[in-house]
């Protein structure tokens, strides 16, 4: 290392002699002179410019169509079962090119593999995006953030569109779509349509020795009939739902028990802490409405505006931070008004829209009966209109919440369990918000007629509280039984997820559920069935516990609901 310092020195040094007795004028004309001498980057661009033919075109141009597809027609991926080595160079070349990050794949190798010893098959499969004729990703997306190339049926996404809600994930049903938690935003595999649009080849065809993977022309019609008919590729996702593209050859014969080399696999998903919030605490804000203006149809006498006021305002508190909180989960959450806009499609904007609504008409609502709590009468007679409308739109709310679960065609997530908890949810929560509210007021209220409210409404409260928690947890019970079937069904990996890997929150959910739901509201409710409440502080604490624990429940619940779902994806490597 000395002596190359010494010899650049050396060198400096005699360019600067050799400089010293020069011109001003002669000095620029040397310094214009140098600039003419390229670099060795510069040369090699030139070099590769004046080549009007890649070098590695006739390697790959007979793996790329000779024209656009035709009407009725698209670009798929074209996958050799028996040429495909599991090398991945498809992977690195991908990666690569695309620029993405260590943990970041866009195309995958997985395997299949029989499950009898008698007829031994292995099989590895190179998957990526599908590009498919219906698209879920597409469908999905709250923000139009995708779109279908009319020419070339190629379904890129829009990175500068994106809001990193991530519904797409769960949406497509081949895990394609990857979030970039460092940009915020999700991305996919494009059929690197650039290339394709010069004559050149996606880096994962050019980049296999064994041409295994080529780009093909395919008709949407014959693609549609032939996922109608489930060929696609064993141990893959039902191809019904979004009609994938990519063909798979191979000229031997698949086994019918074949499956994926992670079939055994169980994996913990993503818990979606800001989106388990936003839950159950909008369920909450709904459900003390629901609760309230049941009690004000059937007990009207033990109303009073100061009770309805602070009901209402609590409401209001807890579905704004519900709100609050789901901007946690985005992205790019500066850009969460996009959401609306996939409003004709997407379930997730038809929520977003409908809890505005929903919000909007709380804050009214408070503001109504703060009025009549303080001046003793009503602005207008408004109340049962309120009543029904903002319930109305809170139920509608929170079914737009389980039918964007539902979409995704997960089994867990099917509408009917989906929907029941989440009603549930919010009729646990608003009973007990009601019972607690309703106690703590009388503590500094003469107003409030707690003897009527103890021998008249808790007792029906607390019974159906106790009937609500033991339906719910019988529904979340209910997947145990699916331990049983002898297949590897996705019921079957969230009922093993729940039953060991997630054992301790499990046990955590229904132990709340039973305390805060059942032991307690039976005992207040035992205890006071003549409606004297001789020790308000301690019916304080007991309320004020049930609700505590009830809440613990539906959280627990919630985490339960994202953590044990089976993701549906290609198939994958047996686990090291």
């Amino acid at each position: 290392m000395a002596i190359i310092v010494d010899s650049l020195t050396t060198s400096t040094t005699q360019d600067e002699t050799a400089l010293a007795g020069v011109s001003g004028e002669r000095l620029i004309h040397h310094y214009l002179q140098e600039q003419q001498d390229l670099t060795a980057v510069e040369r090699f661009a030139n070099a590769h410019d004046a080549s009007t033919i890649p070098e590695m075109r006739r390697y790959y141009r007979d793996l790329i169509p000779l024209t656009n597809p035709g009407p009725g027609e698209q670009f798929a991926f074209q996958v050799d079962l028996d040429s495909c080595t599991g090398c991945k160079a498809c992977v690195t070349a991908c990666h690569s090119l695309n620029g993405l990050d260590d943990d970041e794949a866009w195309r995958d190798v997985g395997l299949l593999h029989s499950r009898e010893t008698d007829e031994p098959y292995l099989q590895i499969v190179t998957t990526a995006c599908h590009h498919c004729v219906d698209p879920a990703c597409m469908n999905g997306c709250p923000v139009n953030a995708y779109e279908k190339d009319e020419l070339t049926g190629i379904v890129r996404h829009l990175d500068d569109q994106c809001i990193g809600c991530q519904y797409c994930v769960l949406k497509c049903p081949y895990d394609v779509p990857k979030y970039n938690k460092a940009k915020g935003i999700v991305r996919k595999c494009d059929m690197c349509s650039q290339r394709l649009a010069k004559n050149e080849a996606p880096a994962c065809v050019q980049s296999c020795p064994n041409s295994a993977i080529r780009i093909t022309i395919v008709s949407t019609e014959q693609t549609e009939d032939r996922a109608d008919e489930q060929v696609f590729l064993p141990g893959a996702p039902d191809p019904s739902y979004t009609k994938p593209t990519t063909r798979y050859r191979t000229s031997k014969r698949i086994p019918e028990n074949a499956i994926p080399g992670d079939y055994w696999t169980v994996k913990k998903e993503h818990a979606h802490l800001p989106l388990v919030i936003m839950l159950v605490l909008t369920q909450l804000s709904v459900g003390v409405y629901a609760v309230n203006a049941a009690i004000t149809f059937l007990h009207q006498q033990i109303q009073t505006g100061e009770l309805v006021a602070i009901k209402a305002l609590v409401a209001l508190f807890v579905g704004l931070l519900a709100l609050g909180s789901s901007t946690l989960h985005l992205g790019r959450p500066l850009y969460a008004f996009r959401a609306i806009v996939g409003l004709r499609k997407s379930w997730l904007s038809r929520e977003i829209v409908l809890f505005g609504l929903f919000a909007n008409m709380a804050m009214f609502y408070s503001a109504y009966s703060c009025y009549e709590w303080v001046f003793q009468r009503p602005l207008l007679d408004l109340g049962s209109w309120l009543d029904a409308g903002i319930v109305t739109v809170g139920v509608v709310a929170i079914f737009s919440s389980a039918m964007i679960y539902h979409d995704t065609r997960r089994p867990y997530w099917h509408l009917g369990r989906s929907l029941s908890k989440f009603l549930l949810t919010a009729l646990i929560l608003g009973i007990s918000v009601n019972l607690s509210v309703e106690i703590v007021t009388a503590a500094w209220s003469n107003d409030v007629p707690l003897t009527t409210f103890m021998r008249v409404s808790a007792p029906e409260l607390c019974g159906v509280l106790i009937l609500a928690t033991l339906v719910k947890m019988a529904i979340d019970a209910s997947v145990f039984a699916h331990l049983m079937d002898n297949q590897q069904t996705p019921l079957k990996r969230t009922a093993i997820l729940m039953a060991r890997h997630l054992s301790e929150v499990t046990a955590c959910r229904f132990l709340f559920a039973l305390i805060g739901g059942v032991v307690i509201p039976a005992v207040f409710m035992l205890g006071h069935q003549d409606g004297d409440l001789q020790n308000l502080p301690f019916a304080i604490i007991v309320t004020s516990l049930s609700l505590g624990l009830s809440l613990g429940a539906e959280f627990a619940e919630r985490y339960l609901f994202f953590t044990s779902v089976a993701a549906p994806k290609m198939p994958g490597g047996v686990p090291q």
